[in-house]
């Protein structure tokens, strides 16, 4: 999320929405349009770190077109598939981070704590992913980087698998784990303090150092309940690492996260 998903639309670490990263690592898709349209309910923190947690009702979408080797979706942005055969895949990636806000808002990550530590804007992203299967599990590598000197104007990525635990008749069951990372500009965004920053709000200036962030484990499930329509679950163990785990925002460094949902894949 992928975190990651965390990233395009929704996080995945944040919405527990595990089973979309496992998905986004399977190589490209059949030529053509493909959709996942749905609806569910996520619990989750309010930020990275944030003690108040909340239930959100929320749209679910995928959709996504391939042409040759480039797909674009709404939850990976634009893809170039330069490797792809049975052991390796490789994309180069043009993608997105939606930044926080510094207050509460609908359906991204913000909150009234936060109030005068500025939004921190969407960044453009450039990058690259890489998933080899050659050990009998994919083990994915993410490596983002901002485009511009907007938004967290860092780089950061994850380290990911996903192991199938039951597949029979209609239910698909599937453990999934990633470690975050980030460069210092990153880890300066989400979880840094500026002097500027620690003089408008009651935190202490803070500047953490690169390295990972973020632990997420997780079990997500699938039933198919016809040829279209789908329930879907995941339930999941975020935790705070490093740096950001002792930052002066960070009031809780492990969070529960939890999806249900329903939708029509086409």
């Amino acid at each position: 999320m992928r975190n990651p998903l965390p990233k395009y639309f929704y996080c995945v670490p944040s919405l527990g929405l595990s089973f979309f990263a496992a998905s986004a690592h399977a190589g490209p898709s059949e030529e053509g349009f493909h959709g996942f349209l749905g609806a569910g309910v996520a619990y989750r923190a309010d930020y990275d770190g944030a003690k108040e947690r909340r239930a959100l009702a929320l749209p679910v979408s995928m959709l996504s077109y391939r042409k040759g080797a480039f797909d674009i979706s709404t939850n990976e942005g634009l893809r170039y598939w330069a490797v792809n055969n049975p052991d390796w895949q490789v994309a180069l990636v043009l993608g997105a981070d939606f930044g926080r806000s510094e207050r509460k808002t609908r359906f991204g990550l913000g909150s009234e704590r936060l109030v005068g530590m500025g939004k921190l804007k969407t960044t453009p992203e450039i990058g690259v992913s890489a998933t080899w299967t050659g050990a009998g599990m994919p083990l994915s590598l993410d490596l983002l980087r901002a485009a511009d000197n907007k938004g967290h104007g860092g780089t950061h990525g994850s380290l990911s698998t996903n192991l199938p635990l039951y597949a029979k008749h209609k239910l698909q069951l599937t453990a999934n784990a990633a470690l975050s990372f980030g460069d210092g500009r990153y880890q300066q965004a989400y979880y840094g303090v500026t002097p500027e920053q620690a003089a408008r709000t009651a935190f202490k200036a803070y500047s953490p150092g690169a390295g990972f962030h973020g632990m997420d484990l997780s079990v997500s499930a699938r039933y198919a309940l016809n040829e279209h329509w789908g329930a879907m679950g995941s339930v999941g163990y975020h935790r705070l690492l490093g740096d950001a785990a002792k930052s002066p925002l960070t009031e809780r460094k492990g969070t529960p996260t939890l999806f249900l949902g329903v939708g029509y894949a086409y």
